[in-house]
């Protein structure tokens, strides 16, 4: 019977150092994780500021190209009315 207990001491004892061993990877892991999870949150944040800026710098750069569109835009209505004005009167001549 002593020996009997022996054993199943010594087995519960071998049992419970696996059931350790393995409980202490699981939190190394979960460290690891989390010190990941930390790394990839911080990342995120700075690629956040880097994107809203490039949006800010584009929404400017845009509101800067259609100002220079509309312009050009003016101009070549002008332009064209000047052409056809000059044609009509090129017209009336050659008549």
């Amino acid at each position: 019977m002593e020996q009997l207990l022996a054993l199943a001491g010594a087995l519960i004892v071998i049992l419970l150092g696996i059931v350790g061993f393995w409980i202490q990877k699981w939190i190394k892991s979960t460290d690891a994780l989390t010190e990941a999870i930390s790394d990839l949150r911080a990342e995120i944040a700075t690629n956040q500021v880097t994107v809203e800026s490039l949006k800010q710098h584009c929404a400017n750069r845009c509101t800067m190209i259609d100002g220079q569109i509309n312009l050009h835009t003016k101009s070549i209505q002008e332009n064209s009315l000047d052409i056809a004005l000059l044609k009509q009167s090129l017209h009336y001549e050659s008549e």
